[in-house]
């Protein structure tokens, strides 16, 4: 049977932060994600892709934004350009 949305979501959020890595290790593996994601749909791999999407938008909108170097390495418009969507 197809994974549900909820264990997909369970999925991308297992072992996603490490508050103590550096902010520019996080998004690069935002970004990662985001590339991985765009991968699975080519391979019609959808449930894939919801979690490699999910990791991606979990550390940009709801991490990055607690991460102790957020204020001080990204200036305001950065910090308005990660909550965008592109």
């Amino acid at each position: 049977r197809p994974a549900t949305i909820a264990e997909l979501a369970n999925q991308a959020q297992h072992n996603l932060w490490d508050p103590s890595k550096g902010l520019k290790h996080w998004l690069r593996t935002a970004e990662k994600a985001r590339r991985t994601a765009e991968h699975f749909i080519q391979q019609q791999d959808y449930e894939g892709a919801f979690v490699e999407y999910a990791k991606a938008a979990t550390i940009v909108l709801e991490k990055l934004p607690t991460h102790r170097e957020y204020q001080t390495l990204l200036n305001p418009d950065q910090r308005s350009n990660l909550g965008m969507v592109s």
